[in-house]
């Protein structure tokens, strides 16, 4: 029971300093309409909840988990979505966004780890490049016969930030906790 406690306040602190991280820079960029369930700007919520709570799963649970996690998010998030735009939009988005956070997750924890303080840099930029791709494959589908440049500029902004918000809180989050673990240990072993 101790062990399953443990692991819940970590999974919740980290997702809701990510969470924290995305919002704050979507207050900054798009005001009190990231609250806006029916707005764009909504994304800084929406996918800095899911991406936390993802990385935070990675954290506490390892990769296996993370998966099957991710996939359940990403339907919890399509389900809701279609409330609020059409079936194909919420698919992409849904799935396009959180799926790739899991590679991310572990290329966070793993491969990125000599980059210490920088890894949200590398969070924000595949975020920025997800949500362009994401806005050229929707385009697409649909048939969009020219979209402009500006559309895909503020994607990638969006996209950035978000992405940027929520891995310095995730990145915030895990420090904390490692911070808390180790001096947990060195007081355990000075007795």
């Amino acid at each position: 029971m101790k062990h399953l406690l443990s692991l819940l306040w970590k999974l919740a602190l980290i997702t809701i300093i990510g969470l924290a991280g995305s919002t704050t820079l979507g207050l900054m960029m798009h005001g009190s309409d990231v609250f806006d369930p029916l707005g764009s700007a909504f994304a800084y919520v929406a996918f800095g909840a899911s991406g936390a709570f993802i990385f935070a799963f990675y954290h506490v649970r390892g990769l296996s988990n993370t998966l099957t996690a991710a996939v359940c998010v990403s339907a919890a998030q399509f389900v809701i979505a279609t409330v609020y735009m059409p079936t194909l939009n919420s698919i992409a988005w849904s799935f396009g966004v959180n799926l790739p956070v899991v590679w991310l997750a572990f290329l966070f924890e793993r491969k990125l780890a000599v980059f210490h303080g920088g890894k949200f840099v590398v969070v924000g930029v595949v975020y920025g490049t997800t949500f362009v791709l994401l806005t050229l494959l929707v385009g697409v589908l649909q048939k969009v016969s020219t979209m402009p440049a500006a559309v895909f500029r503020d994607n990638f902004l969006d996209g950035l930030l978000i992405g940027l918000g929520m891995g310095l809180g995730v990145q915030g989050g895990e420090a904390f906790i490692h911070s808390l673990d180790s001096a947990a240990w060195t007081t355990h072993r000075e007795y």
